[in-house]
């Protein structure tokens, strides 16, 4: 008998939340979406379970992407109604102005690098 499983590596958008920011990178006033990215399990390409769950923020001026905790994350993904602070806000992967980072999933990327390793989005 024949299986078909594995492992990939997901991303979920939450269409319906929308916040206006100051952003903590440029200093200009914004608008921030949230996503979701995780790692699934699927069988026969039937998604079964998913972990690793990680929340950000990216804002719509500079495209910077922020941490998010994981319980406001939650409560993002079950719609209920969050207003994120600046302090809820971690840049994620700051550092020296060289570096170059996923801009979907914040992952620090290297300069030979064509797709992210971590979500699989082409970079250049």
């Amino acid at each position: 008998m024949f299986f078909i499983g594995g492992i990939f590596q997901g991303k979920k958008e939450f269409e319906h939340f929308r916040q206006t920011i100051v952003c903590k990178k440029c200093g200009r006033l914004c608008s921030i979406s949230v996503f979701m990215t995780y790692t699934c399990f699927s069988f026969f390409f039937i998604p079964l379970f998913k972990w690793g769950k990680q929340y950000y923020a990216v804002s719509n001026c500079c495209h910077t992407i922020y941490a998010i905790d994981a319980e406001l994350g939650k409560a993002i993904e079950h719609g209920e109604s969050v207003t994120l602070r600046e302090e809820d806000l971690t840049i994620a992967g700051m550092g020296q102005a060289q570096e170059i980072h996923c801009p979907d999933c914040g992952y620090l990327l290297s300069q030979e690098y064509a797709y992210c390793p971590k979500c699989g989005r082409k970079i250049h």
